[in-house]
C-alpha cells in the first residue's frame, strides 16, 4: 500500500522544506509539516485548488500515476486564489508525490476560442503569452538599445525584409551601424535623449509603422530604449499617396485642422495658418475650445459638427474671410462623432471682389436709370400736357422705367394728355413697338389721352411690315403738330 511508503522515508519526507503531499487518487495519504503550515490539513488534493484549475491538477497526477510520464510540472491556483508552481512524480504503488515549488507567474484563464494559440499549461500571464504568439505571426521587429548604443534585443520576422536574421545584431553598436543623418540614427539619438517617438516610413515597397520608448531607472535617467516596428504593406501605396498629398496640402494657402470631441487639436497644417498668425503644427495638442471659445460662430459650428452634420460655413477673422468645409468622422462603432476635420480657405479676395462687383452693379444700375431719365425725360410743356421725347433704342428695361415714371407723373400732375415723340428713334422692331403700345394703353387707363408724334418714314415702314396696329392711336408727323392739335381742341 502507498501508506507504507511514508514510514520508510519519513525522515526525507518530513525534512523537505517545500510543502509536500503523498496522494493516492484524490486522497492525501500524508503531508509534511511545511504543507500543514501552508495548506492546513488536506484530506482531498483537488479541494486545495480553484475549481477552474482542478482539471489541470487531476490530469497531471493521472498521467504520472498511470505511467505515461515519470514527472510533470504545471501551474495552478489554490482555492484561496494564489497561483503556484507544482511538480508531480511517481511514488510507486499507484501513488504520487505533489510538491509546491513556489509562486507562479500571474495567469488569467484562457478563453476557449483562444486555446489553439496556447501550449497547454504555459505558466505565463495571458497578455504576455498572446502578445508573443501574435508577434511571431506578424512581420514586426522588436529591438532594444542601451544608452551607449549597444543592441540588446533584435527579434521578429520583419528583420527578413532587411536581410537580417533574428538576434544577428545583438552586441553591435547601433550608433556605429546607423549612418549619420539617417532616420534610424536620428530617431535613436532622440529616443536615448528621452523623447518618445511615433513615426512611419516607406522602405522600398513596404510601409512601416514604428514606436520608440525610453526606459528609465528609479532616478529617471534613460538606461535604454525599446522599439517596435510593424510592416503594414497592404496599404503602402495608399499611405504613400496620402503622405504625398498631405505634403502638397501643407504648401497650399489653406488651413487644415482636426479636433477631437474634447477640443484637443490633432492636426494643424497648411500655409494658410500663417495668415492667422499661427505656424503649422503649433496648435496640435492644444484645446481649441479654450483658444476660440469666445467666438460664438466657432461654438455654433462645432455644435453642428459633433451632432453629425457636414456643412460649409463662412466666417470673418480680423480682416480676412474664410470658407470652412467641416467634416465629422464617427468612432469605430459609429455611435458618436469622435473627431472633426476642417479645410479652411482664405476667400478674402473673393469676398472683396464680390463686394466691389455688387457696388459696381449698383452704380451701373443707377447710371442706367439716370441715362433712361435723360434719354426719356418727362416734360410738362403745358398745363395738363406731358411730352416724352424718345431717343435711341427701346428695350424692356427702358420701357419699364419709363412707364413707371410716366404713370407717376400723369397721376401726380393730373395730366390730361401725353405725347410720345419718336423723332429721335431711327429704327424699331416688333418688341419695341409692343412696348410703345403698352405705354400708350397704360396712359389711357389712368385717364389721359395718348398721342404719338415724330414717326419717321423708316419707323412707319417697319411698323407696317411688322403688322403693328397703330390706326387706333393718334399719330402726328411732328411734335409741333401734335401740340397745335391739342391747343386747338382746348380752344374749341
Amino acid at each position: 500500500m502507498i501508506g507504507d511508503i511514508h514510514p520508510r522515508h519519513g525522515a526525507v519526507f518530513d525534512g523537505c522544506p517545500d510543502p509536500l503531499l503523498l496522494v493516492e487518487g484524490d486522497v492525501v495519504v500524508a503531508q509534511n509539516e511545511a504543507a500543514r503550515v501552508e495548506l492546513g490539513e488536506a484530506p482531498s488534493l483537488l479541494a486545495l485548488f480553484d475549481t477552474a484549475d482542478r482539471s489541470v491538477v487531476s490530469s497531471a497526477c493521472a498521467a504520472v500515476a498511470g505511467g505515461q510520464s515519470t514527472k510533470s510540472n504545471f501551474a495552478a491556483r489554490l482555492a484561496a486564489g494564489t497561483a503556484k508552481r507544482w511538480t508531480v512524480w511517481t511514488a510507486g504503488a499507484g501513488g504520487v508525490c505533489v510538491r509546491m515549488d513556489g509562486a507562479a507567474e500571474p495567469r488569467a484563464d484562457i478563453p476557449a476560442p483562444l486555446t489553439p494559440l496556447v501550449t497547454k499549461d504555459e505558466p505565463v500571464a495571458l497578455r504576455t503569452l498572446l502578445l508573443g504568439k501574435i508577434f511571431d505571426r506578424f512581420e514586426g521587429i522588436l529591438w532594444s538599445i542601451a544608452k551607449d548604443g549597444t543592441i540588446l534585443v533584435s527579434e521578429g520576422k520583419g528583420l527578413a525584409q532587411f536581410g537580417i536574421a533574428p538576434g544577428a545584431l545583438v552586441g553591435m553598436n547601433a550608433l556605429q551601424i546607423y549612418p549619420p543623418g539617417s532616420v534610424a540614427r536620428e530617431e535613436t539619438e532622440r529616443a536615448l535623449a528621452g523623447e518618445e517617438l511615433y513615426g512611419d516610413s516607406i522602405e522600398g515597397m513596404s510601409y512601416w509603422i514604428r514606436r520608440l520608448t525610453p526606459v528609465r531607472d528609479a532616478a529617471g535617467d534613460v538606461t535604454a530604449i525599446v522599439g517596435f516596428s510593424l510592416r503594414a504593406n497592404d496599404n503602402s501605396e495608399e499611405t504613400f499617396q496620402a503622405k504625398a498629398l498631405i505634403r502638397a496640402l501643407s504648401e497650399l494657402p489653406l488651413a487644415i485642422w482636426a479636433m477631437d470631441e474634447d477640443g484637443t487639436c490633432q492636426m494643424s497644417i497648411g500655409n494658410g495658418l500663417k495668415e492667422l498668425g499661427v505656424m503649422p503644427g503649433e496648435l496640435v495638442g492644444k484645446n481649441l475650445y479654450e483658444l476660440y471659445g469666445n467666438r460664438e460662430d466657432f461654438k455654433a459650428d462645432m455644435k453642428r459638427a459633433f451632432a453629425g452634420e457636414q456643412f460649409i460655413s463662412e466666417t470673418s477673422f480680423v480682416t480676412s474671410h474664410w470658407r470652412n468645409t467641416i467634416i465629422p468622422v464617427r468612432g469605430t462603432f459609429g455611435d458618436r462623432v469622435a473627431r472633426i476635420y476642417s479645410v479652411a480657405e482664405n476667400v478674402t479676395d473673393r469676398v472683396e471682389n464680390q463686394r466691389r462687383l455688387e457696388e459696381q452693379l449698383a452704380l451701373i444700375q443707377s447710371q442706367q436709370q439716370a441715362i433712361v431719365g435723360l434719354s426719356s425725360p418727362v416734360i410738362e410743356v403745358w398745363q395738363g400736357v406731358l411730352v416724352v421725347p424718345m431717343i435711341g433704342s427701346i428695350d424692356q428695361a427702358r420701357a419699364s422705367v419709363l412707364l413707371e415714371r410716366l404713370l407717376t407723373e400723369v397721376v401726380g400732375r393730373q395730366s390730361s394728355a401725353v405725347i410720345l415723340d419718336l423723332t429721335g428713334v431711327d429704327t424699331i422692331d416688333a418688341e419695341a413697338a409692343q412696348h410703345l403700345s403698352n405705354v400708350m394703353r397704360s396712359v389711357e387707363l389712368v385717364g389721359a389721352t395718348g398721342l404719338l408724334s415724330g414717326i419717321g418714314p423708316s419707323v412707319a415702314k417697319t411698323m407696317v411690315d411688322l403688322g403693328v396696329d397703330m390706326q387706333s392711336r393718334r399719330t402726328y408727323p411732328t411734335l409741333a403738330e401734335a401740340l397745335r392739335r391739342l391747343i386747338g381742341a382746348r380752344r374749341r
